[in-house]
């Protein structure tokens, strides 16, 4: 073009007939297959390949087809190079266990108990011979009880004892002391007093003297009598068991110094 300056040495120009554009896009197409050629032989090295195989070979050729054989080459002796893994074994204990034998649903199967032995029948008592036995007892018990009776008492309650609301037991054992040492003053019913309001205490009143001859005779007669315990001189005394004494109660009457006090059953 006019008004610039040529380098020198001679002009290089294209052929007649292509176009710019055209040598353009071959260039671009010769780069671009030498790029994708490098990465691919870069992805395809082994990486435990030695130094000596890593070595690229030397391709006259810019063929494709040459390229992807040299390539396949270095590959396959790359794998014939390398060291063949050891065999991995299985440790000798490793075995699967044999199952334990169960029986249904996973329960070991026991030995069925033995049954239990049935009752044996017990044969019913004989209703009328048991209450022909009871009324026996029951006979004797009470005859024996009215023979003692009988024989301890003289059959016959003195009128004083009989006035002063004693039951039977206290009446009879009021007659015997009255018959024997002749005390004429006696305690029988009091209301609202314990056991003088249901007729079972008496009070015999007397000295010192006479007093330990009714309580020694209370008490060597007490089975005959049904005799529950007896009171004199602040001490007591019941069937089986020895004097012992009580707590002072405040005067002689209360501490019974001047009367033998009985109680019977």
């Amino acid at each position: 073009m006019p008004g610039r300056r040529r380098a020198p040495g001679a002009v290089r120009r294209l052929p007649d007939g292509f176009p710019r554009l055209g040598a353009t896009w071959a260039a671009k197409t010769v780069a671009t297959v030498g790029v994708v050629g490098g990465a691919a032989l870069a992805v395809s090295l082994p990486v435990s390949a030695s130094p000596s195989t890593l070595a690229l070979p030397t391709v006259a050729s810019s063929d494709g087809q040459s390229r992807t054989a040299a390539l396949t080459a270095s590959r396959s002796e790359a794998r014939a190079a390398a060291p063949a893994a050891p065999a991995v074994e299985a440790p000798a204990d490793a075995a699967p266990a044999a199952p334990e034998a169960v029986g249904v649903a996973g329960v070991k199967a026991v030995a069925k108990p033995k049954p239990k032995p049935k009752p044996k029948p017990v044969a019913e008592k004989d209703s009328s011979s048991s209450s022909s036995s009871s009324s026996s007892s029951s006979a004797s018990s009470s005859s024996s009880s009215s023979a003692r009776k009988v024989n301890v008492s003289s059959g016959a309650i003195s009128s004083k004892c009989g006035s002063i609301g004693l039951d039977s037991n206290a009446a009879r054992l009021c007659t015997a002391v009255q018959k024997t040492f002749g005390v004429s003053s006696i305690g029988g019913y009091r209301p609202n007093a314990g056991e003088h309001s249901t007729g079972e205490a008496i009070d015999f009143m007397v000295s010192r003297s006479k007093g330990d001859a009714v309580a020694a005779f209370v008490q060597a007669n007490a089975g005959a009598y049904d005799v529950k315990y007896v009171i004199w001189r602040q001490r007591y005394w019941a069937p089986g068991k020895s004097w012992r004494m009580m707590e002072d109660r405040g005067s002689i009457t209360a501490n019974h110094y001047d009367h033998v006090h009985v109680t019977v059953n």
